[in-house]
């Protein structure tokens, strides 16, 4: 029995006393660390308990909060749950602002293939959006000649049902703060009236407010005003309160910033960076609580106008960044002319924890603006494949979530450096499921079983070379 003991710590490890076996896998872990940033910090928890599991989830789904790691296929698996002071505190599927790391190796999104994240539990938590509507002079262009402009297209996609149930879902209390923006004065709410908390209001402010256009594109000082003037006017403040209402900003236009007639592509460079370290500060700031700041999503009418723009991980814009070739060139008439700004409008949803939409019609509209309506989940899965290679003994994963305030969970996760499990089971979407404990035990029951038996070589050595020179012995005597 000794024998065993040995061999099995030599195959499972010793050492620290903190790891937690993972059931039915060869893979323990070490409890996992969370860092935030702000006055009330979001926590990003790693789940890596049975116990911890059981309390969070439902039963159907602890398999999935549990973290595996199926070498065959080189994929890794971990359960996260953002918290605040302790408590679960649900966000919207964070997208694109979660990064992976692997052995502080960031791991490459080179598809759902390899890069996932799955949210679970979705729930309808108390909102108060902030719709920030253009209704510029190019708002009143009827693109395909039919009667239609593109204002009316924007109030047609308000009115759909399924958004007005987004905007109000009826099982939690939400508002709607409905403004416009156009050049020469400030954004002002429709109809005068700021908060709007029933579906029959709202459809009544949308249908005769949302008519006139006129005016240049001062979109950047429109974003910032939602997100900060709008958000101290006494009306919206007092539903604005902590863990209760939190805003979500949803600001849609057509085209670029354009304030001034005169305005190039290049002059939208020192404005955007300014309006992004205003968000950044806003959202990520020391005094900031993540349970009252604002996520800003953008929503494009048209085509965008720069193809293949990836958002760069800085605050810093250069002409180059967004412009292109065409740094000098007037917005107004000239680089207007190519689509919407998606560049900037997904640069500015990515620094406020949103997403960025571009569409051309009324119902690809009604769909962006019910994304950015969206339920909040209680808990995600983050799965990512690696060179099974990588997998052979132990490593750190760590999750950064840029959504909220920053913040970041890293867990240990240590293989068995002898003992394999099988194979994961493929599941539909590509990705492994751990297979049965039964198979699993079709593996360690024979190497337990050869480890026994080799627990008795010795033993029975010892016993045949007794026998064997005892008998030479009295061989030797009786001669």
């Amino acid at each position: 029995m000794r024998g065993l003991a040995f061999v099995l710590l030599a195959l499972f490890g010793c050492g620290q006393t903190d790891l937690v076996p993972v059931p039915g896998t060869t893979v323990r872990v070490a409890p996992p660390k969370a860092t935030g940033q702000g006055k009330a910090a979001l926590e990003l928890h790693i789940f890596h308990t049975e116990e911890e599991c059981n309390a969070a989830v439902k039963p159907e789904d602890v398999k999935d909060c549990l973290p595996y790691v199926d070498r065959a296929s080189g994929q890794v698996r971990v359960a996260f749950q953002t918290r605040v002071d302790g408590d679960e505190w649900s966000i919207p599927d964070p997208g694109d602002n979660i990064e992976i790391f692997h052995k502080n190796q960031r791991v490459m999104r080179e598809g759902r293939k390899d890069f996932l994240v799955v949210p679970h539990d979705p729930k309808r938590s108390e909102q108060i959006f902030v719709l920030m509507i253009d209704a510029t002079y190019s708002m009143g262009l009827d693109d395909e000649g039919n009667g239609v402009t593109r204002l009316e297209k924007v109030k047609r996609a308000l009115l759909r049902a399924d958004v007005v149930d987004a905007f109000f879902p009826g099982d939690v209390q939400t508002s709607v703060v409905p403004l416009i923006f156009r050049g020469g004065r400030l954004p002002e709410p429709l109809l005068g009236k700021w908060i709007v908390d029933n579906k029959k209001d709202y459809r009544q402010i949308i249908k005769d407010g949302l008519n006139e256009t006129g005016g240049f594109t001062p979109l950047y000082e429109a974003i910032e005003f939602s997100a900060t003037t709008a958000l101290e006017v006494d009306e919206v403040k007092k539903k604005i309160k902590v863990g209760k209402q939190a805003p979500t900003v949803i600001v849609l236009t057509d085209g670029f910033n354009n304030p001034l007639p005169a305005d190039t592509c290049a002059d939208n460079a020192p404005r955007l960076e300014k309006l992004l370290k205003s968000l950044d500060g806003i959202r990520r700031g020391e005094n900031s609580d993540v349970r009252d700041v604002p996520t800003v999503y953008t929503v494009g009418l048209g085509r965008s106008a720069w193809r293949g723009f990836e958002v760069p991980d800085t605050l810093s814009v250069s002409a180059r960044d967004i412009c292109k070739g065409f740094a000098q060139q007037l917005i107004n008439g000239g680089v207007e002319m190519k689509g919407v700004d998606n560049a900037a409008l997904s640069w500015i949803a990515r620094v406020g924890g949103g997403a960025s939409f571009i569409s051309r019609t009324t119902d690809g509209l009604a769909e962006a603006f019910k994304a950015a309506a969206a339920v909040r989940y209680r808990w995600f899965e983050a799965r990512y494949k690696v060179d099974p290679f990588y997998l052979r003994r132990s490593f750190e994963t760590k999750l950064r979530l840029s959504t909220m305030l920053r913040s970041e969970g890293t867990v240990w996760i240590h293989p068995s450096g002898w003992l394999d499990a099988p194979p994961g089971i493929p599941g539909p979407d590509g990705w492994a499921r751990a297979a049965p404990f039964r198979e699993t035990t079709t593996v360690l029951l024979p190497l337990l079983g050869l480890i026994a038996a080799l627990g008795y070589v010795p033993a029975a050595w010892f016993n045949v070379r007794r026998a064997l020179f005892s008998r030479v012995a009295r061989r030797r005597k009786s001669k």
